[in-house]
């Protein structure tokens, strides 16, 4: 599901410290064991846990390091968008959640449906079968456009701003499921001011990928613009 991810993250970048592998933790009313690390980045690791009362269920767990009030927004919308999207076909569900002081600092934990295929990792092991037909890719497509619906029907509108291969993951009940809400957005406005236009730049380059760049989220007119 998540493997994919790791191989695009920068060689600096050695996710959180004080890994959870091999612990038993609470998350909500959920107990679970905690094996692999299955993806990592900056601030947050997505582990491979089992329910302890049903040991063949499996979910990803996602650790995040909250370091500042910045992080500490950006996991709270995470979760709220994750549960008010709870119960789509095409969203990853969010099973349970906690944010927990440590004293020094906050820790998230998101407790997920686990897919365990990406589009990415699908693509990669069809080998000599080539790509997918019509067919298959409308059906991939129609997924992704539900789950994006979904998001753009919020009040406010919600927007991804993340949307790629590596997260389109494919659920056990044979739908395309859309994850990784961690950059989400609610902002719906037009910058006119240089500053402005500075500032929000920076946040565009910090939480997209610029190969899937949404074409809003460039100038267009010597204005950025950051309608959804």
């Amino acid at each position: 599901m998540w493997k994919p991810f790791r191989q695009l993250m920068p060689k600096e970048h050695s996710g959180p410290s004080g890994g959870l592998e091999g612990r038993t933790i609470d998350v909500g009313n959920v107990k679970v064991h905690v094996r692999e690390a299955i993806a990592e980045g900056g601030f947050s690791c997505v582990y491979l846990a089992r329910d302890l009362t049903n040991p063949a269920k499996q979910y990803a767990l996602k650790h995040v390091i909250v370091h500042d009030k910045e992080s500490l927004d950006l996991v709270q919308k995470e979760i709220t968008v994750m549960r008010a999207l709870k119960g789509h076909p095409n969203v990853v569900t969010l099973v349970a959640h906690a944010i927990l002081d440590m004293g020094r600092g906050r820790e998230a934990l998101l407790l997920m449906e686990f897919c365990e295929r990406s589009l990415v990792s699908a693509l990669d092991t069809r080998g000599t079968a080539g790509f997918y037909d019509e067919e298959q890719v409308a059906l991939i497509f129609r997924d992704v456009c539900n789950a994006v619906f979904a998001m753009h029907c919020q009040t406010p509108p919600v927007a991804h701003r993340d949307l790629k291969a590596e997260n389109v993951l494919l659920g056990a009940d044979g739908a395309w499921k859309l994850c990784d809400f961690g950059s989400v957005s609610t902002n719906h406005k037009c910058f006119d001011k240089p500053e402005e236009r500075g500032i929000e730049e920076d946040v565009i380059r910090k939480h997209t990928t610029p190969a899937y760049r949404a074409p809003e989220g460039t100038y267009t007119g010597g204005k950025l613009l950051v309608r959804k």
